[in-house]
């Protein structure tokens, strides 16, 4: 895995899920899962077109990505999406992420730009349906999910600083 090892990620479990996500918003989110994963491609594409509109530098992020990077996105909005309660079962997929985010030189500041992006893709997409609860919900969910992926890509960076030495 281009000198990236995997992560402990029975230990990452116990680290992040003790921050958790608030029993309100995994109501809105299991609520509102079958209207996401209806529409998670849409939502992953316009994600990225308001990414690049908005943030054009960010496309160099995404120059070695796979042409079906907007339903890797997708897949994984339906999962979070449909995990919302068991999110640890998608660890190993989180792992997978990080790496690759390590691989492409993701930092944390681009994450909240990511976020907005994809909040704002959520309310295009859905339209009327995406109350001020439900983007709400989805802002803590990608918060959540965004501090997990820092906290193990930053595990990633030190691994492979070190081995750099």
């Amino acid at each position: 895995m281009d000198n990236i090892s995997h992560l402990n990620v029975t230990r990452e479990k116990e680290i992040v899920l003790s921050k958790g996500i608030s029993q309100q918003s995994i109501d809105v989110i299991k609520a509102s899962a079958s209207c996401i994963t209806s529409n998670d491609v849409q939502i992953s594409s316009r994600m990225y077109e308001i990414l690049f509109e908005k943030y054009p530098k960010m496309q160099m992020l995404f120059a070695n990505s796979p042409k079906n990077q907007h339903m890797k996105l997708a897949n994984a909005i339906s999962s979070y999406a449909v995990n919302i309660e068991k999110i640890h079962v998608l660890f190993p997929a989180l792992e997978v992420i990080a790496i690759s985010h390590v691989r492409e030189d993701v930092k944390p500041a681009h994450y909240p730009l990511i976020g907005r992006a994809f909040i704002e893709a959520i309310e295009d997409v859905l339209g009327d349906d995406a109350s001020m609860e439900l983007l709400d919900a989805w802002r803590e969910v990608y918060k959540y999910i965004a501090d997990i992926l820092i906290e193990m890509e930053e595990k990633l960076y030190l691994k492979q600083k070190e081995r750099e030495k």
